[in-house]
């Protein structure tokens, strides 16, 4: 009774001879039993039912269902049902080493491969390891080479090839796996190899269309990423030197996040004997142009300093280089030198370009506005820059910071800026704070202002005397 009940003789039919049937289905076929055992899978049911194994249970495995009587039912999948898995799978992938990965988990075989191009002409060989992960092995092409067939298929000479000898391809086959194995081809020098393939030549085919197009669409996004983060590594603020004397801190919020970069900038250049430069400025807007503009003012600056070194006559230097380089975009920035004292302290010497005046911290928790002006950068032909000197005691702090700290809305009243008033009464409840607490400080009192609203560029840089 049980042996003629796993064979389906209650059912009135012989799975023997449905096996035989099934078997040349295009189409992937599963029987369950009354109990929802699985006691017949085709071989496309391995690429369409991957969670089904023949004489394990099985409820509702999904896809088309038909009844046999008698508590049987037959489960049906096309084989367009894979290629749509694909497609979900890899529709939202923009990194090539993961496209890899997912054709890899979701080739239609019990062991895939797939063979791409590596770094310095070597090739990358992806394969299904028995724990279910994807390893990956990289060999030089002579490798490929080595196994009949492949080198046609990577170089896309022929639509498919049937591979019997395995050559010196590291393709990690578990026990009881080997040749033959069925070869498409992926992109330019790439081929998916399947050992055991669930499916014939043409679905195969198809498969490895869909594979090519997301790899395709991969490579160039990560090619694309490459270049913007080697643009982007340029725009950034530089990480903050040693400076003996001088404790440094700084926050960068550019408004757009996502690219990381704004149009405010900032840089401290120490200096042989000691010294050191230091500019904050802001170009005007915001985003990937403001970003682009203040990496060439940072540049003219960089170079400007190999000159001049007074601050007010760097910035006459500064006008005239952008100028001349026919610039669109005004530029606000505070320049200055700073020179450690031998007793404790600095001395320093400040020009603004129509920026917001530097402020002081005081030890006592005083704070007191730098009286510097000028006018704006990059504009005009002829433009006055005041410079002035002022001293820091050990403890005492010197603030620049963007307009967009001081003309941060409220979230609660977008006609409400944070203004000047606020920022000075943030900065004098830090008195005796070291230059990180401080700006940590300011940062959050700013951000808690804000809200989770849109905001300008934000930048602040301490300078702070030490003992």
């Amino acid at each position: 009774m049980a042996q003629g009940y796993r064979n389906g003789t209650e059912a009135g039919f012989d799975l023997d001879g449905w096996r035989l049937l099934v078997d040349g289905f295009r189409e992937a076929v599963v029987v369950l039993d009354p109990d929802g055992v699985a006691r017949l899978a085709n071989s496309m049911a391995a690429a369409l039912f991957p969670d089904v194994r023949v004489g394990e249970r099985a409820p509702e495995p999904g896809g088309r269902r038909q009844d046999l009587g008698g508590g049987w039912t037959a489960w049906y999948r096309d084989a367009d049902e894979l290629l749509d898995r694909l497609s979900r799978r890899l529709v939202e992938l923009t990194d090539r080493a993961a496209a890899v990965r997912a054709v890899v988990e979701v080739a239609p075989a019990d062991h895939p491969v797939v063979v791409v191009p590596g770094a310095r002409g070597r090739l990358e060989w992806w394969r299904r390891t028995p724990a279910g992960d994807v390893a990956v092995s990289r060999t030089t092409r002579q490798v490929a080479d080595g196994v009949p067939g492949l080198a046609a298929v990577l170089a896309r000479e022929v639509d498919h090839a049937r591979l019997d000898e395995p050559g010196e391809g590291p393709w990690g086959l578990p026990p009881g796996v080997g040749p033959p194995a069925l070869a498409v081809p992926l992109t330019d020098g790439a081929a998916l190899v399947c050992f055991r393939c669930s499916c014939d030549v043409p679905m195969l085919r198809r498969f490895a269309e869909r594979a090519a197009a997301a790899l395709e669409a991969g490579t160039r996004f990560g090619e694309q990423q490459r270049t913007v983060e080697a643009l982007r590594s340029g725009l950034l603020p530089s990480s903050l030197p040693s400076v003996a004397g001088v404790r440094l801190a700084a926050v960068f919020e550019p408004a757009h996040r996502r690219a990381a970069v704004g149009g405010d900038f900032y840089d401290v250049h120490p200096r042989e004997d000691g010294s050191a430069a230091f500019v904050l400025g802001d170009v005007a807007g915001n985003g990937i142009e403001a970003a682009v503009h203040s990496g060439r003012v940072r540049q003219s600056l960089h170079t400007l300093l190999l000159v001049e070194q007074r601050p007010a006559q760097l910035l006459h230097l500064l006008n005239a280089a952008l100028r001349a380089a026919g610039s669109r975009l005004f530029t606000t920035a505070v320049v200055g030198n700073l020179v450690p004292v031998q007793s404790g302290g600095l001395r320093l010497a400040l020009a603004t370009g129509g920026h917001p005046v530097p402020l002081v911290l005081r030890a006592d928790g005083r704070v007191d506005e730098v009286p510097v002006h000028g006018g704006i950068v990059g504009v005009l032909p002829e433009v006055r820059f005041q410079q002035v000197e002022l001293s820091l005691a050990p403890g005492e702090s010197l603030l620049l910071y963007s307009d967009g700290v001081t003309e941060a809305r409220s979230h609660r009243d977008r006609r409400e800026l944070f203004g000047d008033e606020r920022l000075r009464a943030a900065l004098a409840a830090c008195a005796g704070e070291p230059a990180e607490a401080i700006a940590e400080h300011l940062r959050r009192v700013v951000f808690e202002w804000l809200g989770d609203t849109e905001h300008d560029d934000l930048t602040l840089l301490l300078l702070q005397a030490t003992h």
